[in-house]
């Protein structure tokens, strides 16, 4: 009797230990979702708050609809409403036209050379697209391109055959850069289909074109219609294209209309106009994005695994693998390899010219040995908080919601990942104005203003969705005896996460600060937005060197900006898969 009673008083300790846990837990969760709410909602009700004022942020004013009226009344709306559609249309086109060959060749045949191939569309990926934007420039102008300039010596031609400045030139650019990203959401798909489908289209004598067209393109069209919708939504958020090629042109889009607003060149910024800009932004987003969680949910039915004991195997191409080789290094050109050679030229020219011996022999490295003088040391101080600063915050704030959203039963779990996902639908510009109206409007309680601080928080809020898809599916791997094996031995939910969960995820965590580091490392848009004299960084310094016609300039850094990015991410992975093999050998 004795023992079952001390048996019970253990269960009855352990019942309020239990529910005391779970109540501490869940406030923690109840914490989070509060700051997550105010960090992503308060930008957003900047936005909305200075579409219904007028006058410069600050001022007392009261709520007024006259933005709305005089943006929705003006026919300029509706064509750039339309130019924005037009280009995300003809660049999401380019995209899939590019990547579903190539997904394909890639993962479905026995093309040679396939890690060169992976490490070069990473390499592609690390590239910022202003700088290959610049680099097409170069090419493709009809005033200094260099391709243009020298078809017309070669055929005497009167006029340049090739002007980028147009919307299917933005289009052009803006689809060959997305080419990486869809590449690698759509591997996975084409990875795991079942080759049995292809096997006996085959057998029946039917071709691999048409057996790809007929069978390979509609058992994956669920996740290439993410992958469109993704793209799209991203494609009319854009702006460096856009701006880089459309503005001079005169060719605008809502973010570069949006910028034109907030930054203009002569006179004051209208914020009012940019937030009823930026609420047709804002729409559209969060139904992109809605429509693409849709998508992803319903592509789970589509199963192409089977648990017949399928073995993924490789389509021998025969004749036609060099032909598919030839059309993967086409695209390497246009990504990699053209925009490279084209900045790294310019950068060691006097002035922009053709290649020739006489342009050989004037090579020098002036541009590089004047670069610090142009720059300063600033701009790097603060490009290398950026890289350290957000990746860290945006990883510590997304191990903390993915683990209350796989690792407990906390009720609105599913609400805060939603939240951490809404700001993946906010275009990036749109945050940076909101961010910068509130730093304007209310100093006194948000002073970050003017400082490197305010990059960060835009930074954080625009790749925490990032950051939480990631170490969801790396915690949901993490089988829950551990944890509980940790809560039986009596250590706290904080100590769990902190001693078993966190080294078990710190491969995947340490992939995702890398490549969170090197977004920041990169992005212009943001911190474009929200520059001023105090905290420039590298991407603003190249934009300001283009906007001042410093052609050789802007190359020279461009390359120094993708050699040390591809030194940074290349080192991090030698560095990582030498750890691997050190601690399997053990």
């Amino acid at each position: 009797m004795k023992a079952e009673s001390r048996s019970e008083v253990g269960a009855e300790r352990w019942d309020v230990f239990s529910r005391f846990r779970a109540s501490g837990v869940s406030l923690f969760a109840s914490g989070m979702s509060v700051f997550l709410l105010l960090l992503i909602g308060v930008p957003v009700v900047m936005v909305i708050l200075m579409s219904l004022r007028t006058g410069f942020p600050g001022e007392t004013v009261p709520l007024t609809l006259e933005n709305y009226v005089e943006v929705y009344a003006n026919p300029k709306t509706y064509q750039v409403l339309l130019n924005t559609i037009i280009f995300a249309v003809a660049s999401v086109s380019v995209t899939l036209l590019i990547t579903v060959p190539l997904v394909w060749i890639l993962m479905r045949t026995d093309v040679p050379l396939k890690k060169t191939i992976y490490v070069l569309l990473t390499v592609g990926i690390l590239v910022p697209v202003f700088l290959r934007t610049i680099a097409w420039i170069i090419l493709l102008s009809p005033r200094i391109g260099l391709v243009n300039k020298w078809l017309q010596q070669w055929f005497d031609l009167a006029s340049p055959p090739f002007n980028l400045y147009s919307l299917p030139g933005m289009a052009f650019v803006q689809g060959v850069s997305f080419v990486p990203g869809a590449f690698f959401m759509l591997a996975a798909a084409y990875q795991s289909m079942d080759p049995s489908l292809e096997e006996a289209a085959y057998t029946s004598g039917v071709g691999k074109l048409r057996t790809f067209l007929k069978i390979n393109i509609p058992i994956t069209w669920p996740a290439i219609a993410a992958v469109m919708v993704y793209l799209f939504m991203t494609s009319i958020a854009v702006f460096e294209v856009p701006a880089i090629i459309g503005l001079p042109a005169r060719i605008l889009v809502l973010s570069s209309l949006i910028f034109q607003s907030t930054t203009p060149t002569t006179g004051l910024p209208d914020y009012g106009t940019a937030g009823a800009y930026g609420g047709i932004m804002l729409v559209l987003g969060l139904v992109l994005a809605a429509l693409y969680v849709r998508l992803v949910k319903q592509g789970k039915k589509y199963t192409v695994i089977t648990g017949r004991g399928y073995r993924p195997r490789e389509i021998a191409l025969g004749r036609w693998k060099w032909a598919a080789l030839a059309f993967v290094f086409l695209y390497l050109s246009l990504e990699v390899f053209v925009p490279s050679l084209v900045l790294l030229w310019t950068s060691l020219l006097p002035y922009l010219q053709l290649p020739s011996a006489e342009a050989l022999s004037s090579l020098t490295f002036k541009h590089y040995l004047e670069l610090p003088s142009h720059v300063g040391v600033t701009p790097f101080i603060n490009t290398l908080i950026l890289m350290f600063a957000v990746p860290t915050v945006t990883m510590v704030l997304s191990v903390l919601v993915s683990w209350i959203v796989i690792r407990t039963q906390v009720s609105f779990r599913g609400f805060l990942d939603t939240l951490a996902f809404i700001p993946h639908a906010i275009p990036g510009i749109l945050m940076a104005v909101g961010l910068a109206y509130l730093g304007l409007a209310y100093r006194n309680y948000f002073p970050l203003y003017g400082t490197i601080f305010i990059i960060i928080v835009a930074h954080t809020i625009n790749w925490i969705a990032y950051g939480t898809r990631t170490t969801n599916s790396v915690m949901i791997q993490v089988h829950r005896e551990l944890e509980e094996a940790g809560r039986v031995a009596g250590a706290s939910s904080q100590r769990v996460l902190w001693k078993i969960v966190l080294p078990l995820i710190a491969a995947g965590v340490l992939n995702s600060w890398i490549w969170i580091g090197m977004l920041s490392y990169r992005e212009v848009t943001m911190s474009l937005t929200l520059m001023t004299r105090s905290n420039v960084v590298i991407s603003t310094v190249v934009w300001q060197f283009w906007g001042s016609g410093w052609v050789p300039q802007v190359c020279a850094l461009g390359v120094i900006l993708i050699l040390f990015a591809v030194t940074v991410v290349g080192t991090v992975r030698f560095a990582l898969s030498r750890i691997g093999e050190i601690g399997s050998a053990n």
